[in-house]
């Protein structure tokens, strides 16, 4: 065996020191290796805890040669919202390749989840679908967690079974699993008696990760010794984001407040859900965060999560835009629920009644009005509309639209108007409020604004060029866009 595989199976092992000696033994025979070779050098450094000599190596490594291997480290070094279009662009070069998808499905599931969007359960599944290693499946149930709808007593079982495996790694990411899940569960002595037997095997990569769960369930003394632990090794973006969060989450008053600020301006853009938990602490402090995550980040959660990050108090919005989890309410429901919230002022019936079946039929409408009014909803007639109606993000966004407000209209704007409908209203909506939003950015957007748009509607090539042409030639940004400005440009024959 090539001593680059047998650098790789030695990690996967967790024998740090003995996959150093397998690269440094290597003599690569080809840029894809050496590319390779540098990679994993990057990675041994981010298990030590250096993220900026991770993220160095990871690029220099896809300038060399951008394989599947070196493009999964260079998403996971930069940025998430970087690392979530270079994966992407990755995703389509390595189609018909099942363990390169499943390896690229998972660096962008974790991408995502740092972004805290729900669409990371998705790209986990496939990751486990390609390739069921203990990894993969692991990193589902983990995201089953936040976004998903599995039993947690199905999680709990199933992630037991990785308890004893051989490896150090894998038991470690079981064992985060299930102290997340007995947290969920409201059990913090079960999640406690875990992570006291993980302890000893937490070493400088792996400390930052566990800072939270241990600020939340460990004895004080025990979450101190493991902080300063954490605080001996290089830090930035989410570990110490992370750090800053355990330190607030353990301290009292004025001080917890500043860690707990500050730990929120970090997690924000690096680890979106623990900044939800910030964000909730501060809340409960009677301290207010500028642009706060929760309206549009917390309807994607489970119950027991958003319990678990942001507290019962949390009002419960209606989610519309972007790929939502299930509602109670049937689809047709929602669909007349997102006209009704749409059009404020109201709706003769026949209109309505079209736009929802494509044909005036006021029969089906009263009877669905009816059920909807069974659910507590006032619905006043001549003209049709809602008299109390629900907090949503759709009408959070029209109305940050009308204010010019583009930085909030973005937050929200998770992802189209109940994609899978094919009502006909619902559909011309659909496409009136993604193309006023796109004229606005492109109108007065800023490059920011522009970039996340365009991230997040992925395959709009007038986006795409808009930002190539902004952006300026020393811009990290600047080759993920080429690539895929270059990549559209040839399927749409342009």
């Amino acid at each position: 065996m090539e001593p680059l595989h047998l650098a790789l199976a030695a990690l996967e092992e967790g024998k740090e020191r003995e996959a150093l000696a397998w690269l440094e033994r290597a003599s690569p025979a080809s840029r894809a290796e050496a590319a390779e070779a540098l990679a994993l050098r990057g990675f041994l450094l981010a298990r030590r805890g250096d993220l900026k000599a991770y993220r160095a190596l990871a690029q220099e490594a896809c300038r060399l040669a951008p394989t599947p291997l070196t493009l999964y480290h260079l998403g996971l070094a930069l940025p998430p919202k970087d690392g979530v279009v270079t994966l992407e662009e990755a995703l389509h070069r390595f189609r018909w390749n099942p363990r390169a998808e499943a390896r690229l499905h998972l660096a962008l599931a974790i991408a995502l989840e740092r972004l805290g969007r729900p669409e990371a359960l998705a790209h986990a599944a496939l990751a486990r679908l390609k390739d069921p290693s203990p990894w993969t499946r692991l990193h589902h149930l983990r995201l089953e967690l936040f976004f998903g709808s599995l039993p947690l007593p199905e999680i709990l079982e199933e992630a037991e079974g990785f308890l004893p495996h051989e490896f150090p790694g894998v038991r470690l990411l079981a064992g985060h699993t299930l102290a997340l899940a007995h947290l969920l569960r409201g059990n913090p002595q079960r999640a406690r008696t875990l992570l006291q037997g993980l302890l000893p095997l937490l070493g400088p990569g792996s400390l930052a990760s566990f800072l939270v769960l241990g600020a939340l369930a460990l004895k004080p003394l025990e979450a101190r010794l493991l902080l300063e632990a954490a605080q001996a090794h290089p830090q930035e973006g989410w570990p110490q984001g992370f750090t800053l969060l355990a330190r607030g989450l353990l301290e009292r008053g004025e001080a917890a407040k500043d860690l707990l600020l500050s730990a929120h301006s970090l997690l924000r853009k690096d680890g979106a859900l623990y900044a939800l938990l910030a964000e909730a602490r501060l809340q409960a402090l009677g301290v207010g965060v500028e642009a706060p995550l929760a309206p549009h980040l917390g309807p994607a959660l489970r119950p027991e999560a958003r319990a678990f990050l942001l507290g019962q108090r949390e009002e419960p919005i209606l989610r519309l835009l972007g790929a939502a989890p299930t509602h109670p309410l049937s689809s047709k429901a929602l669909e007349a629920l997102a006209l009704l919230l749409a059009y404020p002022e109201g709706q003769k019936g026949e209109a309505l009644a079209e736009a929802l079946y494509g044909e005036p039929n006021l029969g089906a409408l009263k009877v669905l009005l009816h059920r909807l009014r069974q659910r507590g909803f006032r619905i006043s007639c001549a003209p049709y509309r809602l008299e109390n109606p629900p907090p949503s993000d759709l009408a959070a966004f029209r109305q940050a639209l009308f204010q010019g407000d583009l930085r909030g209209a973005l937050a929200l704007y998770q992802g189209p108007l109940l994609p899978w409908s094919e009502a006909p209203g619902v559909e011309a909506l659909r496409e009136e409020l993604e193309e006023t939003l796109r004229q606005a950015v492109l109108a007065r957007g800023t490059l920011e604004d522009l970039y996340t748009l365009a991230q997040r509607l992925g395959e709009d090539l007038e986006l795409w060029e808009a930002l190539l042409e902004r952006l300026p030639p020393e811009d990290p940004r600047r080759p993920i866009a080429q690539a895929r400005v270059e990549r559209l440009r040839r399927e749409y024959g342009v």
